[in-house]
């Protein structure tokens, strides 16, 4: 609501309504920075529930002396000393519905005052990531458009017919306009779709990319990069294609699936923008955080490694932790989040209030470098569509006012990326705190590039809660309502040490060749997200990146299936259990339903059998592997006992166990998944004796050891080399041999069963 003195005050819903009927724009303002006087930092408060929006309140003053123990759970440590990412931005899109309500319906003034309030770090909120999408989604205006448009059954692979210019009258501007406002913006372009001529299906709906397309497809990225650069507008970063495990039939999309995304980087398009001069950074993946085995298949290929900078993701599925599992996983490939939309779904403002907030507070905490939302503006019934997502929030609605004009609204979101994109400059490195978790006060801090430090806290709760931030020998302490988020920002260097228990996670740096670090973090919550095994009075655990592999010393053969009978908790009728054991992969046993927990596969092998491997195969369904799982065996079908082995699922889950004597086996799936969950094939592997040679090397290999503060004790082992590493693994009395890709890391684990 604009005024004339100082910024975002609580204004009255009566009032802001009144304001927002004549100038709905939000009010110039100094710089958010860190408060200068000493002792105090500065503090900005949104509470939806009293209508309060980025509201400066009184500053909070720092005592003297260590924070609290947070023996009480209500303490939260800030170290400045330990440092994590770097911070690209917080932003959304401008889709073809988003840029034409601001670019057509808005007049002039109201234009040029929204896109201060949303690009603007001294007048607005400093967005400064923004994903373009190239050409048509399912947000635009008047059907499917691609920069290549031809009659069914024409094709043109020079690309003669290539043309931006449907950008060029009211997107570009926009983009140019963003740029000129905030010079430290960051643009990144995805296709939700190539020309349709370029797929099986004809048409931008569906379909996969023909083999003879590949390069076209590389050198239409080309085309658009340079002609976005000639109009202006440069892009930093690519990715080859938006959500490409989703095929809709009803708006732009392509399936890609992770082996032909990699040959289309490491053989057409890398090779060609490099060919044409251009610098700009593939981002592989970009989709959804629960098929984690697609982006590792990049960097387990050093071919496509060095071609892809980092993983793109969407936060429609899975945990935001899986972000963290593959930079562990993978220390030197950076994550972006590159799409969250909120919607109807979540309820009222509150809820859209939270949703927003854990995105912004725990994408980064789990080392992404970028924020981005999905459409920068709607209409009030939340278009106009392209037969895509009924319900999708903005980040501010544009609405018809009686007189004919137009005026806009921010909505949760832009409240909600508020509270990190006006403090947080680009280029701030988040930096070590703890969270007091789900249900209470959540955070995540940064160190900007000129010292000042800001902290952004959400009460996820139902209550108020009184916490207390500590930071080296100074503390404060504050009460925040439910459903508020807090930014504090400050100045000064931390004066003092902090206990390393105090923040929860342990950190273990390694060197890469050339002299940067490869930095894993670790804590007790990533136990559920690796494999483990339980081996008398112990859970050994283990992390296994693609590429990487777990090899019994006496190797391993495939149990015949002669008597097998397989059972399910449920089925689809086209699918039954019978079909994962008949040994043809194109046939699959399916649940018929969207995974739950509880859901279950079961194998009687017909007689008592030994075996230390089972292999869960669904290569053909890509994304319907178990989410998570539990083994259970039995003797007869009916006591089952404690599970033996817990861990995540993938396109092919290799759950190794103890050397295991039984007739039966059950795999329980533990998660919530929209996908069904299917095996084509399923295997029990028993060792055969037979010593396995090491074909691999250790050149490269680091290895380092610590403890958690619950005792669980950690070895890590990184291959900075060029090459493979194979090494021997101790484990529950008998040595395995472990295969780690360049590049990648492994963490073992120990911790009482």
């Amino acid at each position: 609501m604009r005024t004339t003195t100082r910024p975002w005050r609580r204004t009255s819903l009566a009032a802001a309504a009144t304001l927002l009927a004549t100038l709905p724009v939000l009010p110039a303002a100094t710089p958010a920075s860190a408060d200068s006087a000493p002792g105090r930092a500065s503090v900005w408060l949104t509470d939806p529930s009293t209508k309060t929006y980025l509201s400066e309140q009184s500053p909070v003053t720092w005592k003297t002396g260590s924070a609290p123990s947070g023996a009480d759970g209500s303490t939260i440590t800030v170290d400045t000393t330990r440092k994590y990412q770097p911070m690209t931005g917080f932003g959304a899109s401008f889709t073809d519905s988003s840029a034409w309500l601001v670019g057509t319906k808005l007049n002039s003034s109201q234009r040029n005052a929204l896109m201060r309030d949303l690009f603007s770090r001294r007048d607005g909120i400093g967005l400064s990531f923004l994903r373009q999408p190239m050409a048509a989604t399912d947000f635009t205006v008047n059907g499917n458009y691609s920069y290549d448009d031809l009659p069914a059954g024409q094709t043109d692979p020079a690309l003669a017919n290539f043309t931006i210019d449907h950008d060029r009258s009211y997107t570009i501007p926009l983009l140019k306009q963003a740029r000129q406002i905030n010079p430290q913006l960051t643009l990144m372009a995805t296709p939700w779709s190539p020309p349709g001529w370029m797929k099986t299906s004809d048409s931008m709906n569906g379909g996969r990319l023909k083999p003879d397309a590949y390069q076209p497809l590389a050198d239409y990225f080309a085309k658009f990069l340079k002609e976005y650069a000639a109009a202006g507008v440069p892009v930093r970063y690519i990715t080859p294609q938006n959500e490409p495990l989703h095929e809709p039939s009803t708006y732009p999309g392509m399936y890609l699936p992770a082996d032909e995304a990699r040959t289309f980087i490491k053989d057409h398009l890398a090779p060609t923008l490099r060919k044409q001069g251009l610098s700009t950074g593939i981002l592989g993946y970009d989709h959804n955080w629960d098929v984690t085995s697609y982006p590792e298949s990049f960097y387990a290929d050093p071919a496509t490694a060095r071609q892809v900078t980092g993983t793109a993701w969407h936060c429609y599925a899975g945990d935001v932790s899986a972000q963290t599992v593959v930079h562990n996983d993978y220390p030197n490939k950076p994550a972006f989040q590159s799409e969250c939309s909120g919607g109807s779904w979540e309820g009222g403002e509150k809820g859209a209030f939270a949703g927003v907030m854990d995105n912004v507070i725990n994408g980064p905490r789990n080392w992404a470098r970028s924020v981005i939302r999905w459409n920068i503006a709607l209409d009030p019934s939340s278009g106009p569509t392209n037969n895509g997502c009924q319900g999708c929030r903005p980040i501010v609605t544009v609405s018809p006012k009686t007189d004919g004009t137009w005026t806009y609204t921010p909505t949760a979101d832009y409240w909600g990326l508020a509270q990190a994109s006006k403090f947080v400059q680009p280029g701030a490195r988040r930096v070590a705190s703890n969270t007091l978790g789900k249900g209470s006060i959540e955070d995540v801090a940064y160190t900007n590039p000129d010292g000042s430090t800001a902290l952004v806290t959400y009460n996820s709760g139902s209550t108020a809660r009184t916490f207390t931030v500590g930071w080296g020998d100074r503390h404060f302490t504050y009460t925040l309502a439910a459903g508020a988020a807090a930014t504090f920002t400050w100045t000064g260097n931390q004066q003092g040490s902090t206990d390393p228990a105090a923040i929860g996670s342990v950190d273990i740096p390694f060197r890469n060749p050339d002299g940067s670090q490869a930095l894993i973090t670790y804590d007790s919550g990533l136990l559920a997200q690796q494999p483990q095994v339980r081996i008398g009075d112990q859970w050994l655990g283990y992390t296994l990146p693609t590429g990487a592999s777990l090899t019994s010393p006496t190797g391993e053969t495939a149990l015949p299936r002669d008597g097998w009978q397989a059972t399910a908790s449920a089925s689809s009728s086209d699918d039954p259990p019978a079909k994962a054991i008949d040994g043809d992969a194109a046939t699959r046993w399916s649940s018929g339903h969207g995974m739950q927990p509880g859901d279950w596969f079961q194998l009687d092998l017909g007689s008592t059998q030994t075996f230390d491997q089972i292999v869960l195969d669904t290569t053909t369904s890509p994304g319907d592997f178990a989410r998570q799982y539990e083994v259970y065996t039995s003797d007869d079908g009916t006591t089952w006992g404690k599970p033996i082995a817990t861990g995540p699922g993938s396109t092919v889950t290799r759950i190794h166990l103890p050397t295991t004597t039984a007739r039966y086996i059950r795999m329980v799936n533990k998660a919530s998944s929209g996908s069904w969950w299917s095996i084509h094939d399923v295997s029990v592997l028993t060792p055969n004796g037979k010593t396995t040679e090491d074909t691999g090397t250790s050149t490269g290999l680091q290895r380092k050891n610590a403890t958690l503060s619950d005792g669980t004790r950690l070895q890590v082992a990184y291959n900075s080399g060029g090459e493979a590493a194979t090494f021997d693994v101790p484990w529950g009395g008998t040595t395995y041999s472990y295969r780690l890709p360049a590049g990648a890391a492994v963490i073992l684990t120990t911790r009482p069963a």
